[in-house]
């Protein structure tokens, strides 16, 4: 580990999430508050349409032109602009407006978050080394998840403005990473690095192709708990949904700090497969908590965190940057973020988004024995991701 460089990448990792959280964490809250709940899954869908225009091509940009650090600060500088403008719009229940702001900040933000991943990798041993600088932006995540709920902002219009300070901070601070040039650059440029084709030839490889249709299933019951967790916290009662939202992400942080340690013992096929079925599990706990709204089994599924997400998403990470020549590297982690939060995200929110407006009709606990449909189809799902995992999982 280059000790050197890890502080900068730890403070990078760190804001990175703060910011997401700040204005993604409970966005579905926020619209529910001031009145737009049945776009939530809409707004979902158009980040997940964002997520599919933008990172390639940016990755592509940052894979041949410019220092990935300079393309990740441009992008949170005009971020925090849009940022400032999302405030009104939702507040003056401007549907249309609301929606475009959503998606423009997509664009913005998502590719960040693989050249993120992308200039951690340059600079680091990858198996033994991101986790524990990965960890710092869950830590970020923790942090301003903690202030929203204790200041009372959870479903506030706040959120926002703080995404949007955060934005500017985080955009001059990337000039000051270790510098990441394009591995590519000077090399003749063809119509195949416009369409990002060197990232996509992955796919020839099975054992990838097994992992990404694995991702964008797993996608449904992701997005049913990123996008509707605070929102079913509210309904039992809870009104400090961000804060809630901590005891998962702090137990993120005590599996991350194993992951390393698990991936060179168990392997990548372990625990993914563990990762998969924690998601069934976790699910299952929510549609009975919606039964007898039982503290025990909201807690637990909240704590299921470390599994659900460290021991799945943050290990396809890793996988890609194993698999990707060096030269496409950028590429290849954005073609992986556009796997899962972009076509994964767009289907996933269509489909729950559906499914929420569906079932869910009634206000308040008189919707509680609704929100045990929603949950048990996404078990549903998960339980068919870990079947299909592990039938194929011989090929990774």
């Amino acid at each position: 580990m280059d000790f050197n460089k890890t502080p900068r990448l730890l403070i990078m990792m760190f804001l990175q999430y703060f910011m997401q959280g700040a204005w993604n964490m409970t966005m579905g809250l926020v619209l529910s508050t001031y009145g737009l709940a049945t776009i939530i899954g809409s707004s979902y869908a158009l980040l997940g349409l964002a997520t599919i225009i933008s990172p390639l091509f940016i990755g592509m940009i940052a894979d041949r032109f410019f220092s990935s650090q300079k393309v990740m600060a441009a992008l949170h500088l005009c971020n925090a602009g849009i940022l400032l403008i999302a405030p009104q719009c939702i507040e003056s229940q401007n549907t249309a407006m609301t929606l475009v702001i959503i998606f423009m900040v997509g664009l913005l933000f998502y590719p960040t978050t693989a050249l993120a991943n992308s200039i951690t990798f340059s600079h680091i041993n990858g198996v033994k080394n991101f986790p524990f600088i990965r960890v710092f932006g869950t830590i970020g995540f923790i942090t301003i998840g903690f202030i929203l709920g204790e200041m009372g902002y959870s479903g506030n219009t706040m959120t926002w403005y703080i995404a949007s300070a955060t934005g500017i901070f985080l955009g001059f601070y990337c000039l000051t990473l270790p510098d990441t040039p394009p591995k590519a650059k000077g090399s003749a440029f063809a119509l195949r690095d416009l369409l990002c084709l060197g990232a996509l030839a992955l796919f020839k490889d099975r054992s990838f192709t097994i992992l990404m249709v694995s991702i964008f299933a797993l996608m449904i019951p992701k997005t049913a708990y990123t996008a509707y967790i605070p929102v079913f916290l509210q309904t039992l009662g809870f009104d400090n949904a961000a804060s809630m939202l901590q005891i998962g992400t702090i137990c993120e942080i005590l599996f991350m700090f194993l992951l390393s340690y698990l991936l060179l013992k168990a392997g990548f096929k372990i625990v993914l497969l563990t990762g998969a079925v924690c998601w069934i599990i976790r699910t299952l706990f929510f549609a009975h908590a919606s039964l007898d709204a039982n503290m025990i089994f909201v807690v637990a599924g909240l704590m299921l965190q470390g599994f659900c997400w460290d021991f799945f998403f943050t290990v396809d990470d890793i996988y890609v940057d194993r698999k990707a020549a060096p030269e496409i590297k950028a590429q290849a982690q954005s073609l992986r973020f556009i796997i899962s939060n972009g076509a994964g995200l767009l289907f996933a929110s269509t489909v729950c988004g559906q499914l929420f407006n569906s079932t869910v009709t009634e206000k308040g606990p008189q919707s509680l024995p609704q929100w045990e449909t929603f949950w048990l189809v996404s078990a549903g799902v998960a339980a068919g991701v870990s079947f299909f995992f592990l039938i194929f999982s011989a090929m990774i």
